[in-house]
């Protein structure tokens, strides 16, 4: 079973690069450390001071976003999204995995040395102890520097990607670039995905949320995937099937039915034969842009969508004009199990 969620744009935090922690230790190892007339010891203690301040600052900018960073990985939907903005075959829990346990050795290191520098015999020798714990520390995180930025790369991906409450109900819209999802998904709800004549205008997941009736439920407007495996996509189509395979309870299929649409109709429906083999949830056909065409090629499409998937629910719309909503949305609410009758939407748009 997996891990509740945790929302990565409200817990992830980006990671210091190699340069930042190296200037941050050359500023403690420079700064005085200001000692009350009363201490003891003056010297070895400021040394042992400064090590409890590079550790403090690696514990909590590098080791404990790492820590956040793996429960969120515990998410099959987010492990896969965030390895998908690495390098191919790159997997960012071994990522993270890797850094834990190489630089959760300062840790250890940071012990060592505070016990080492409380026991030497003078400031000089304590100083000597501190400039090695620096240099031991530093080596290690110089060795990890790409690792490190590699780990920023998932977590700027992940901070992009909308938090999915695994409570409700995910309506994913998916379909080829330019057959109108973001279009769609703005009629529906107060998700505002941008629209464009151009194709894959859509690079991220864009969520929004609809009240239906009795029926709640999460809506993706999802980047356009092209007629192919999934291992020749580009990145952002790899992102739309992760969703897709990952997130959905049901799709909804859009179709451009216009003679002159660039893809073509057979392209549609090649990858709507994929998408069933993909995915175990419902899909629901959204033949859209119905005022463009004639009522007979809308039939014809509707008749080819059933030789593809038999038994398809097919409902014609023109998302720009709203025509058809009614009757697709009540069709998602029978297929989610909630009201079969569409309310006014109550929507929200949360991003994370």
């Amino acid at each position: 079973m997996e891990k509740e969620p945790e929302c990565p744009d409200e817990v992830l935090r980006r990671l210091p690069s190699y340069e930042e922690i190296r200037e941050y230790v050359l500023r403690v190892s420079r700064e005085p450390v200001v000692l009350p007339k009363s201490a003891g010891r003056k010297g070895l203690l400021r040394h042992r001071i400064k090590v409890e301040r590079v550790h403090g600052y690696i514990a909590r900018n590098v080791l404990e976003p790492l820590r956040t960073l793996r429960n969120v990985l515990g998410v099959s939907f987010y492990e896969r999204i965030a390895s998908n903005a690495l390098p191919e075959g790159v997997s960012a829990k071994e990522v993270v995995g890797r850094l834990l346990g190489k630089l959760g050795v300062v840790e250890k290191l940071s012990r060592e040395y505070r016990l080492r520098i409380s026991a030497s015999f003078d400031a000089v020798e304590a100083g000597e102890l501190y400039r090695e714990y620096v240099g031991r520390v530093m080596s290690i995180v110089r060795r990890q520097a790409d690792y490190i930025e590699l780990a920023n790369r998932a977590i700027a991906e992940l901070r992009r990607t909308p938090c999915v409450d695994p409570e409700l109900p995910v309506v994913a819209v998916a379909g080829l670039p330019q057959v109108g999802k973001s279009t769609l998904v703005s009629a529906i709800s107060t998700a505002k995905p941008r629209s464009s004549p151009f194709p894959f205008t859509t690079k991220e997941i864009v969520m929004g949320h609809v009240t239906l009736g009795l029926a709640r439920f999460q809506i993706l407007d999802l980047p356009g995937i092209l007629d192919r495996l999934p291992e020749e996509m580009n990145e952002i189509e790899r992102k739309a099937f992760i969703a897709v395979t990952e997130t959905a309870d049901l799709v909804l299929f859009v179709i451009d039915p216009s003679e002159g649409f660039y893809y073509g109709l057979e392209s549609q429906l090649n990858l709507l034969g994929s998408l069933r083999r993909w995915v175990k949830a419902d899909v629901i056909v959204v033949v859209n842009k119905v005022d463009r065409v004639s009522r007979e090629r809308v039939e014809e499409v509707s008749r080819a969508v059933a030789g593809v998937l038999p038994g398809a629910e097919v409902v014609a719309i023109s998302a720009l004009r709203g025509e058809g909503l009614d009757d697709m949305l009540s069709a998602v609410a029978r297929r989610l199990g909630g009201a079969s009758e569409r309310e006014q939407p109550e929507d929200e748009h949360r991003r994370g």
